[in-house]
């Protein structure tokens, strides 16, 4: 026997195959690792599941192979192997990507009862037989080979090293790993991919957990849904935070999932998340949500603007009710009701950059009635090994009856409170309407001589619409971004001008866009901007106002406001907080200053 590491034994080894042991008491629990993977990365996870001796295998496809061990059997033929070689019969299984496959491939063709309680997959693939094979499925299938080798390096290195090492070795060292790992592996991978639709997984008895991420392309939803069908046995669970490797960078959330599996196998199916059923919309869990800014909102060097914010922030509200069992589609679709957020509000502390990686945390707050479902919403990213909060914001959403009465069955009693005919049908305090009296025009009304306002009219397209109907609450974020960039240009600051003389950046800080009453589509939209106060030099607040004309009165549909200032991106201040002189403040303020 060798010593390992943290209390692990090497306990018996043939050729390629290694066997490693454990601390624990109880019965054998056996880990199965994926391509280009190693034992040692399920000891995180085995040390806190209790109740089992922990056994995890090195299979032929580890880290560093020469892809030849083909030749001497397929997956599940090395896999018995290994398992021949553990001292005593497994009764849980539990293997990761290439590994969970060979757990499927040994299942479906074993003879006879497995002699096992439970078994639990992270991350594999699949390819149901009648999904047909093409040159476009090889490329998507070489694309995301590529990506896991490189984001399995990046975990295994962890967050801490890499943050000490220079990128251009992290690199040299992924275009190594790619460079040897592919020409081999991939092939040996896609053929496995090929045959895993092919095996008979109704043969397969043993309550199977099947855990996947919602971005993982090797378990598409339609493939998953599909493996489901094939395999009575398995209980799928995909998760919206679960990356490829969340055996490792997860591990805490899925040992809490794994040992509540364990502890009763049989009963993971009663739902579709194992546990008890939604009861509560707003039930004071959170949810997170992980994605990245549009390449779009790069509009200045790679810092993104404040409407991409909206976006990660909207999609974490959509993720938040797909959690629960009543996602945007399927409510429009069963209940002929629109998911619509109506008032958003954030502060942006920091500016957050391309490409990175943005964690959307959602939880929900006390309702008022007649006021729709709120939320609290936080953006961070990580930077330097510790966690920056980008955005801290709350949101409102309303459930609007759409007008195609396209939903046949009735409407959960979770959702009944923020179900509303209309968005004018919300409790809200800012409802205004507006008299056009005889010879007046709009621009009488709202942009009268020597106000300072901008008026804007623009016709509302298809595009900006939900539900094949109305305005949606980003198409209001998008008006704030123009109509703000329209009236700097019309006071001859625009945002070109003032980057190229003075090396302006704009930044803003707080937004809140508060939809009020409903703009159909094709409507004219009315929108109303003015600057409304100077704070210590530096910033700008201003009010959004956008109404639409009914008859002979202008009725108020959202209302917004916004907290504008500058950067300076070059010279000796570069960096700091542009402080606006006092020509530029009369300007903005219509020379009220």
């Amino acid at each position: 026997m060798s010593r390992g590491l943290d209390g692990w034994t090497l306990i018996a080894s043939d050729g390629p195959l290694q066997v490693w042991r454990g601390p624990g008491e109880g019965p054998a629990l056996v880990a199965a690792h994926g391509i280009e993977d190693s034992w040692k990365n399920w000891r995180e996870l085995t040390s806190r599941i209790p109740g089992y001796t922990p056994y995890a295998l090195q299979l032929p496809w580890h880290g560093g192979n020469t892809y030849e061990w083909p030749a001497g059997g397929g997956p599940a033929d090395w896999l018995r192997r290994a398992l021949a070689l553990v001292p005593e019969p497994p009764k849980v299984l539990v293997g990761h990507s290439f590994g969970a496959n060979a757990i499927l491939e040994h299942l479906s063709t074993v003879d006879g009862d497995p002699g096992l309680d439970a078994v639990l997959l992270v991350a594999p693939f699949y390819r149901p037989a009648d999904f047909s094979l093409s040159e476009q499925l090889r490329l998507r299938s070489l694309a995301a080979f590529r990506r896991v080798l490189s984001d399995g390096l990046r975990v295994s290195l962890g967050a801490g090293k890499i943050s000490r090492m220079d990128p251009e070795v992290l690199s040299l060292m992924e275009h190594k790993l790619v460079e040897r790992a592919v020409p081999a592996g991939f092939p040996v991978f896609y053929a496995a991919f090929e045959a895993s639709g092919l095996h008979d997984l109704s043969r397969i008895t043993v309550p199977t957990l099947v855990l996947v991420g919602r971005g993982d392309e090797g378990m598409t939803p339609m493939r998953a849904a599909a493996l489901d069908r094939a395999m009575p046995a398995a209980t799928l669970r995909i998760r919206p935070d679960y990356g490829h490797f969340c055996h490792l960078d997860q591990v805490e959330d899925m040992s809490a999932v794994t040992a509540a599996f364990l502890s009763d196998p049989r009963s993971a199916a009663d739902s579709p998340e194992g546990g008890t059923p939604v009861t509560e919309l707003l039930d004071g869990q959170p949810t997170s949500y992980v994605g990245s800014p549009r390449y779009e909102g790069a509009n200045i060097r790679t810092w993104i603007g404040f409407k991409h914010f909206m976006y990660l922030v909207e999609e974490g509200v959509l993720q938040y009710f797909r959690d629960r069992g009543v996602g945007a589609r399927e409510i429009y679709h069963r209940y002929g009701l629109g998911l619509e957020i109506v008032d958003s509000s954030v502060q942006l502390p920091v500016a957050l950059e391309a490409e990175e990686q943005v964690y959307a945390t959602v939880v929900s707050a006390k309702a008022k009635p007649g006021q729709g479902a709120p939320f609290t919403v936080t953006l961070t990213v990580e930077r330097d090994g510790e966690t920056v909060t980008t955005l801290k914001g709350k949101v409102r959403v309303a459930l609007v009856t759409v007008k195609d009465g396209s939903g046949s069955e009735p409407i959960p009693s979770i959702l009944e409170p923020y179900v509303v005919p209309d968005v004018s049908a919300l409790t809200n305090s800012a409802k205004q309407t507006l008299t056009i009296a005889d010879g007046q025009s709009v621009a009488d009304v709202l942009a009268p001589e020597g106000s300072n306002a901008y008026l804007w009219d623009w016709r509302a397209p298809y595009y900006y619409c939900h539900f094949s109907d109305r305005l949606q609450h980003s198409a209001y974020i998008r008006t704030m971004e123009e109509v703000v960039d329209r009236f700097l240009a019309d006071k001859n600051l625009a945002v070109g001008t003032l980057l190229d003389e003075r090396g302006w950046i704009p930044v803003v800080s707080r937004a809140r866009v508060q939809m009020v009453s409903d703009i159909y589509m094709e409507e004219t939209v009315h929108t109303v901007f003015t600057v409304e106060d100077i704070l210590k030099d530096t910033m700008y607040t201003a009010r959004m106002d956008c109404f639409v004309r009914r008859g002979d009165t202008l009725e108020l549909a959202a209302t917004g406001t916004i907290m504008h200032g500058y950067a300076i991106s070059r010279g000796e201040k570069a960096g700091t907080v542009a402080v606006l002189d006092e020509a530029t403040q009369k300007t903005l303020l219509g020379g009220a200053a």
